[in-house]
């Protein structure tokens, strides 16, 4: 019986230890997730109306859940420290569209493309970034292995992981 439990819990150590290297894949898996569910969510959404006033409210709405996932986006980067979330968005990247699942795709969707210089907004120097460019490395088919060589899993183990931590 004991031999047993030394397994589960070597087990149970072993998956710890994958997740804490693997913490900024399964940060951007949750933050995919919660953004996926909150797309599913708004398509009974009213039509028409609003006034005058809508299109400002709209707006401020957008520079706000932009600004949100920002911070998000950043406190992920802060835990990233293997470099799994970004070796994550860069094989997405690398793959074709179709072959990507809703969980996947979710990933890549928030993670937006950096603003090109003259589209009138500023670079930011967020850790954010890190992962914009991770995704056009992807885009760009770089060796993601070889780019963040800190993080020992693939993107197939690396979404393992990650949904291991989805609802």
């Amino acid at each position: 019986m004991a031999l047993t439990f030394t397994v589960g819990a070597g087990a149970a150590v072993a998956a710890g230890v994958a997740a804490a290297a693997a913490a900024g894949a399964v940060g951007l898996g949750l933050l995919g997730a919660a953004a996926l569910s909150r797309r599913g969510g708004r398509r009974g959404g009213r039509r028409g109306g609003g006034g005058r006033h809508r299109f400002g409210r709209q707006a401020q709405k957008q520079v706000e859940e932009s600004k949100a996932l920002e911070r998000a986006l950043d406190l992920i980067r802060q835990q990233d420290v293997t470099g799994c979330g970004m070796r994550l968005v860069c094989e997405l990247a690398g793959l074709r569209e179709e072959s990507l699942t809703e969980e996947e795709m979710s990933i890549l969707d928030i993670v937006e493309p950096r603003p090109t210089p003259g589209e009138g907004v500023l670079p930011s120097s967020s850790g954010a970034v890190d992962y914009k460019i991770a995704k056009e490395l992807g885009q760009r088919h770089a060796d993601c292995s070889l780019t963040f060589p800190l993080c020992s899993f693939n993107g197939t183990q690396l979404m393992n992981i990650v949904d291991g931590y989805l609802p």
